[in-house]
């Protein structure tokens, strides 16, 4: 195992498209210790349907510069290649987040697999969408990493990935969503990070107590309803806790992925554990450097 460096996730809800909030997660996160950080295309106001602002780039290209960071790139919240209303939107969508990728010097963009459907024509479409998309990132240098979520076994996305691996698609494994998925929909967590192996090329870590929520199923804007606090106090549902506060076997895990060349980004939600964000991020380079000894 050989990690470029630890990163932390930037929350869209803590920037509200300004620049100047902006700035004051980065300081946090540089004076905390982290390496990287994945910045969401939609965590500033630069992309309008579909189109980067020239003007708004160059404004967060200067803040950015301001800060002694790398960056990985999250998709934005709308983007979804199984969109087929507004297909012609999501590609000049996805074109523009790798272009915000290229432009911040970013070499991972992470999508969502989402969930399955039972049409083969859009499955066929996000499958062909997405090679149309990668081929264009490889331009700039840019990998696309897929990453699976809680509401789909994750051989699905396994078997999406494998079939065009190669192309400039990989995969981001999401330990907390894996953790879920398993225990939701059957399997084995171990032998699910076996079988994404030879794809991960970006990681994220998160923790939780492998209670399957079922309005997650219902749909993502009703789960969002049910206060966090409550699912908490009932350890259930995608909890976003730091690595080592829940039952997700961390360290067991990346122990699998030995063979693993890349940035982890913690995906916790940072801005309810300020207090403990330095021990949180040494607990996580404790386990990164017993790991890389054995290798």
């Amino acid at each position: 195992m050989k990690v470029k460096g630890i990163g932390i996730n930037l929350h869209p809800e803590r920037t509200q498209g300004e620049l100047e909030k902006l700035r004051n997660e980065l300081h946090f996160f540089q004076e905390t210790g982290y390496d990287y950080v994945e910045l969401p295309v939609d965590a500033v106001d630069v992309v309008y349907c579909g189109k980067i602002s020239p003007p708004r780039m160059r404004k967060l290209k200067a803040a950015l510069r301001d800060f002694d960071l790398r960056y990985t790139v999250h998709a934005p919240l709308g983007l979804d290649l199984r969109d087929k209303e507004n297909l012609e939107v999501q590609r000049n969508l996805f074109r523009a987040s790798i272009d915000f990728a290229a432009e911040i010097g970013a070499k991972i963009f992470v999508y969502h697999y989402g969930r399955k459907t039972n049409d083969p024509g859009i499955e066929a479409q996000l499958g062909d969408e997405l090679l149309n998309a990668a081929s264009y990132a490889s331009q700039s240098d840019v990998h696309i990493c897929v990453e699976n979520i809680e509401i789909d076994p994750i051989d699905n996305v396994v078997n999406f990935i494998r079939d065009i691996a190669g192309e400039n698609v990989w995969m981001t494994f999401d330990f907390g969503h894996a953790y879920l998925s398993v225990k939701k929909f059957g399997g084995d967590f171990f032998e699910a990070i076996r079988s994404a192996k030879p794809y991960v090329r970006h990681i994220h870590l998160t923790d939780n107590f492998g209670r399957f929520e079922e309005a997650r199923l219902t749909g993502y804007e009703q789960y969002k309803l049910i206060p966090y606090r409550k699912l908490v106090a009932l350890g259930k549902g995608d909890l976003h806790l730091p690595p080592g506060w829940g039952e997700v076997p961390t360290e067991q895990g990346l122990a699998i992925l030995d063979g693993f060349e890349g940035v982890i980004v913690l995906e916790y939600y940072n801005q309810r554990y300020r207090d403990e964000a330095r021990e949180i991020l040494q607990y996580v380079r404790n386990i990164v450097s017993r790991l890389e000894k054995k290798c």
